[in-house]
């Protein structure tokens, strides 16, 4: 089988990672600076007490929405990694049911199984990474179907292994639905943008606390900053499960193939 060239995506390393955190405490450092030039620590120290208050109560909502989304997309990558076991794990039991019918149409199941596992892996997954289905897999799920429908079971044994192939057909076609609705993110973006705006404000209020000695207060403000940019850069992150240093591999679908007893590559 020829499989076409999918979209190429890039996908983001630790350095991306090193890149926005210490990009993130290097924005951070410079502001500490111009603030304490700006805004002296004698007219800041006063408003301590005020701000601390004020701080741990904005600080405390935005832990709790952000630990939301993060355990929220969590979920979903490690979902979206079950639903490929579900998906795969019905296809060597579609290719040995079909060995009780006739050569030709089993052939027929055998070679769309094998063709499937080896186009999802190939053609799909990489095209998961944009949201996009491939056109090979949906040929071999629609070969499937129709020889399925061309199906004639002759004995009482056929029967019972006709409907167990009904199911895993549905159970592949039903759980490709749903990883492919899982490549897409589930935050929506005005979700980011508070959650953006929110760090940001966080961030800002400790800037302005007063601090005797520049250092710890420095130290305190980039900690809080490299936690914030960490946090939404890996919710980021597992909000594509298929693209990136979180995303979800098809594993499955090689165990699959050795199964079937076929070559992985």
């Amino acid at each position: 089988m020829v499989v076409a060239p999918a979209p190429s995506v890039r996908s983001a390393s630790v350095w991306d990672v090193v890149l926005v955190v210490g990009g993130t405490a290097l924005a951070v450092t410079i502001a500490v600076l111009v603030i304490d030039r700006v805004v002296p620590v004698s007219r800041r120290l006063p408003y301590n007490e005020l701000s601390g208050h004020f701080f741990a109560a904005v600080g405390a909502f935005y832990a709790v929405l952000l630990a939301f989304v993060v355990v929220a997309v969590w979920e979903d990558m490690n979902a979206a990694k079950d639903n490929t076991y579900v998906e795969a794990n019905a296809l060597p039991g579609l290719y040995f049911s079909s060995t009780q019918f006739e050569p030709a149409q089993r052939a027929e199941f055998q070679g769309a199984a094998v063709t499937y596992a080896r186009a999802v892996i190939a053609d799909e997954w990489p095209r998961l990474a944009h949201g996009e289905p491939s056109p090979q897999v949906e040929d071999a799920a629609k070969r499937m179907r129709k020889a399925l429908l061309q199906l004639d079971p002759q004995t009482p044994k056929q029967e019972a292994l006709y409907g167990a192939m009904i199911e895993r057909v549905n159970v592949i076609n039903s759980a490709r639905r749903d990883r492919l609705n899982e490549a897409r993110p589930s935050i929506p973006g005005y979700l980011w943008f508070g959650l953006i705006i929110g760090g940001v404000l966080v961030i800002g209020i400790a800037l302005f606390f007063g601090a005797p000695k520049p250092l710890p207060h420095a130290l305190m403000v980039i900690t809080l900053a490299m936690l914030v940019a960490g946090s939404l850069y890996y919710a980021h992150l597992m909000d594509h499960p298929f693209a990136g240093t979180t995303t979800v591999t098809p594993d499955a679908f090689r165990v699959a193939l050795k199964q079937m007893g076929q070559p992985v590559e």
